[in-house]
């Protein structure tokens, strides 16, 4: 039988390499200079600076994922880089990616049980109610140690 994909569409997003900067946290692990690297958008391999995202967002392929109820999100994933540069600081590299994503819509029961917030009771509030004071009326306060009979059990 034919089993349909989690996705309908394929992989859509821009995605930017940033290199090693050689330090560690909390200082900044990669970098990656704006004016040199660039978004490339997975479907059309297109070249985008940061300042023309929106003309990515904007364009027919991106709009058709739009209109079937996908979002953007931010990612990130580090990974171990294919062509190393000579003077590399190190051998990892970051991907930072603005995906569009299907939102998650939870899928109806299939298996005849309940889920579990209809099978168990729900919270209910109770009525407050006035505390009763736990010592009678005629109780006095003990003002000296000594006053009291009662001896220690040991």
């Amino acid at each position: 039988m034919y089993e349909k994909n989690k996705f309908d569409k394929p992989f859509c997003g821009l995605q930017m390499r940033l290199f090693p900067t050689g330090n560690a946290s909390p200082k900044y692990e990669y970098s990656g200079e704006a004016s040199k690297v660039k978004f490339t958008c997975s479907l059309t391999k297109r070249k985008y600076g940061l300042s023309q995202v929106n003309d990515w967002f904007n364009t027919p392929e991106v709009q058709e994922y739009t209109k079937a109820g996908y979002v953007l999100k931010y990612m990130t994933k580090t990974q171990e880089m294919q062509n190393p540069p000579q003077y590399a600081k190190g051998n990892l590299e970051q991907i930072l990616c603005l995906v569009m994503i299907k939102p998650y819509k939870p899928q109806p029961n299939v298996d005849g049980f309940k889920p579990v917030g209809q099978t168990m009771p729900q919270y209910k509030p109770q009525p407050m109610t006035e505390a009763q004071p736990s010592a009678p009326d005629h109780a006095m306060p003990v003002e000296k140690m000594s006053d009291m009979d009662d001896e220690i059990p040991f």
